[in-house]
């Protein structure tokens, strides 16, 4: 209140100096003439900041609005009730951002992977505000992850839509690994270098037959295989244990084949075996089409994220997180020409040299998962 005292003390006294000055006044100009060049004066001096609010409302029809921010209205006020409590900001200065344009900000860079210059642009913002914004929203996003990026606990009902694509049992979800690309780090530049030599975050995740997000590992950067990412993962840790027992994963060959997480075979011999490679093929391929659903509606995962790898990270999840929200809302998929590029499989099962250098639990594992992939080619891929 006493910031806004003193600014309009501050504009009633500019207004009187101009009455005093020679502002080449004729002396035909009369009083009304007088209160119009008042009024112009007052509205030009009123702050860009102060008509911000309008934007939201006025700018941006439906349409404009799920383009530019990839939700509708009604799904935006929904985010900004999530994370509300967490984007106030108690300044005692005039110039601040409510949640919901901070909300914008955030997810104009996502929806663009432009410059963060050329988001304020669009919303009336210092790039420095948008960079703030897109932390603190991203960050917000993040303290709600365990919300939106669970299993579910009927796990019966996940086998059940995964048997649906080609009659494989038993899947509680599709892995594979994703690279990010990024800015180059600061600090240990060379583990960020990928096969493809560029520098990237490698993302693990786990997605249900219908495209949503069961798990999102987001940590590693992209020298760090899918096989070993896996293992540290804290998902991985759990498989381990038998916490999802007697269900399992589908991942290509670049995982090792456990009874938690099954592979196809790298050479099928007869004709069951090839069998079970081709459904394995049609239900894995729902990670595929995952993650094609996430760079399309979040292009800056497709394009690059322009930030060094702890704030990269968290855009990361917050996508994924923003991703599971767009789905419970039931917001359309965008049909953008986005193609996602997947780095070649690894085959472990043809790497002796790897295979010997495991340690006997790891081998113990592998035997047991190719004992169970056989058991599931005889009784359900044998006529």
């Amino acid at each position: 209140m006493n910031d806004d005292r003193g600014f309009n003390e501050e504009l009633e006294f500019f207004l009187n100096d101009l009455d005093e000055m020679n502002y080449e006044l004729t002396s035909s100009d009369d009083e009304e003439a007088r209160r119009e060049r008042r009024i112009e004066v007052r509205r030009r001096m009123v702050p860009f900041y102060s008509r911000r609010t309008d934007m939201y409302d006025e700018f941006f029809n439906d349409d404009q609005l799920y383009k530019t921010f990839r939700f509708d209205r009604a799904s935006l006020q929904f985010i900004e009730g999530l994370i509300n409590d967490k984007l106030e900001r108690k300044l005692n200065g005039r110039k601040f951002l409510t949640p919901m344009q901070q909300i914008l900000a955030a997810l104009n860079f996502y929806a663009t992977g432009t410059f963060q210059k050329e988001v304020g642009h669009v919303l009336r913002m210092s790039q420095s505000s948008v960079c703030r914004s897109v932390h603190d929203v991203s960050s917000a996003l993040c303290s709600i992850a365990r919300e939106w990026i669970s299993f579910p606990e009927n796990l019966n009902m996940v086998c059940l839509e995964f048997s649906e694509f080609a009659g494989f049992r038993g899947i509680i979800g599709a892995i594979d690994g994703c690279h990010i690309k990024i800015a180059r780090p600061w600090v240990d530049e060379k583990i960020y270098v990928n096969r493809k030599n560029f520098h990237s975050i490698n993302v693990q995740a786990i997605c249900d037959a219908n495209g949503r997000a069961l798990s999102v590992y987001a940590k590693k950067p992209g020298s760090t295989n899918d096989a070993a990412m896996f293992v540290e993962s804290i998902i991985g840790q759990r498989l381990a244990r038998g916490d999802f027992s007697p269900f399992h994963l589908i991942g290509d060959s670049g995982y090792a084949c456990t009874p938690y997480l099954l592979t196809p075979y790298a050479v099928p011999s007869n004709e069951p075996e090839r069998r079970f490679n081709v459904a394995h093929k049609k239900s894995r391929c729902v990670i595929e089409r995952f993650f094609g659903m996430v760079k399309r509606r979040f292009p800056a995962l497709f394009f690059g994220i322009r930030m060094q790898p702890g704030r990269a990270c968290r855009v990361i999840m917050a996508c994924f997180i923003l991703h599971n929200i767009a789905l419970s809302r039931r917001q359309p998929d965008f049909d953008d020409d986005i193609a996602v590029n997947h780095f070649e499989e690894q085959d472990y099962d043809n790497q002796p040299d790897r295979q010997e250098n495991l340690a006997q639990a790891a081998l113990r594992l592998r035997r047991q998962g190719f004992e169970k992939r056989n058991r599931m080619t005889l009784n359900d891929f044998t006529r």
